[in-house]
């Protein structure tokens, strides 16, 4: 009989990073496992799900109003007491062997409702672990040397957390692409993917473009940024008091492939960033990537001069430089590094990332 694993997450109605790895990650332990994904909202993933996982909701959604900030720290507490009471009346009628939670509330949520699953809770890392407030280092603090597992999925942060005595393991995310083959590199197109807020620093892109435009006069390529959030507002008033043209302001699609294969780079500007997944993705469709060499995901993935560059924090002259040397190169540099990238998917192991998951849940 498979064993039963919960994997408990705020929301799988928005399309992002978590949620994505969250899907990916329910598929691929569906064929061995019986899975079921617990959401405090409406129980629909975004993401495709295969029909043998189960999906649920305790009904208490947490309001995470993208325009405000403030709005969504105040309202972390609040939602937090009435998920624990929500997950109380859940254990009651349904078991399971693990509990996977995504983030460090949603992993105290558990650990308060229920004492029976202490010691089958799976706390897995999503973000930088500089990224955090000191709420929630207060809360990773009380809870954390409690858990038997805590998944990281970057290098840096996994020593981190060994260091503050924590049993942290490194597992990288599981790819979301197959490889694409022979993406051509000959569009004259710049992308950059991701929600419009202030630590995506998709500002500071723009600043970096200007840049770009001054250094090469007439500049024909487009930078496209895709997404929606806080700063789209403040993003489309910069473009128009400076007079970009040549930047198209894409809301976020589920035709994001589409996109990818019509671009030759992808250019990431996070000030913090735990993972780093659409670098990965971008690289499934070829794509060489820019990226700061920002805490703590882009290093894993970006292999400086082979499939893309890393860029001191935050240099945004040096970003720039590194972009016109792309747009200026021949098209066999263009190829060499697109290579790399596809090799870095290539050789991105998903079998043995999910033989980790399996030790784990066994």
């Amino acid at each position: 009989m498979k064993l039963k694993i919960l994997m408990y997450v705020n929301s799988l109605n928005y399309y992002g990073g978590i949620e994505r790895v969250i899907a990916n990650l329910s598929n691929a332990l569906s064929e061995d496992y019986q899975i079921t994904i617990l959401v405090k909202d409406s129980p629909v993933s975004v993401y495709r799900l295969n029909e043998t996982i189960s999906i649920h909701s305790i009904n208490e959604k947490l309001e995470l109003n993208m325009n405000s900030k403030l709005h969504r720290i105040l309202n972390v507490p609040y939602n937090m007491i009435r998920s624990i009471i929500g997950l109380k009346k859940y254990f009651k009628s349904n078991g399971f062997d693990y509990v996977y939670t995504a983030f460090p509330t949603n992993g105290l949520e558990v650990y308060l409702a229920s004492k029976k699953y202490r010691k089958r809770l799976v706390a897995s890392e999503h973000a930088s672990y500089y990224a955090y407030n000191s709420i929630y280092k207060k809360i990773k603090e009380y809870l954390y040397p409690k858990l038997a597992f805590i998944s990281v999925p970057t290098k840096m942060d996994t020593e981190i957390y060994k260091k503050l005595g924590y049993n942290a393991i490194y597992i990288p995310h599981l790819t979301t692409y197959d490889k694409i083959e022979n993406n051509s590199l000959l569009e004259k197109t710049i992308i950059n993917v991701g929600r419009l807020t202030s630590d995506k620093q998709q500002m500071m892109l723009l600043e970096i473009w200007q840049i770009v435009n001054k250094k090469i006069p007439n500049n024909e390529w487009k930078l496209q940024i895709i997404g929606s959030g806080e700063e789209e507002d403040n993003l489309q008033n910069f473009i128009s008091s400076n007079d970009i043209k040549n930047i198209e302001m894409v809301p976020h699609t589920s035709r994001i492939a589409d996109y990818y294969s019509a671009s030759s780079l992808f250019v990431f500007t996070s000030r913090m960033e735990g993972f780093g997944m659409v670098l990965l993705e971008a690289m499934s469709f070829g794509l060489p990537c820019i990226s700061f060499d920002c805490p703590s995901g882009p290093r894993d993935i970006i292999d400086d001069g082979k499939n893309g560059f890393l860029i001191p924090c935050y240099d945004k002259e040096f970003f720039a430089e590194k972009i016109c040397q792309y747009i200026m190169s021949n098209s066999d540099n263009k190829q060499k590094l697109g290579q790399g990238a596809t090799r870095k998917v290539e050789n991105w192991d998903n079998r043995a990332i999910l033989e980790q998951w399996k030790d784990i849940f066994k």
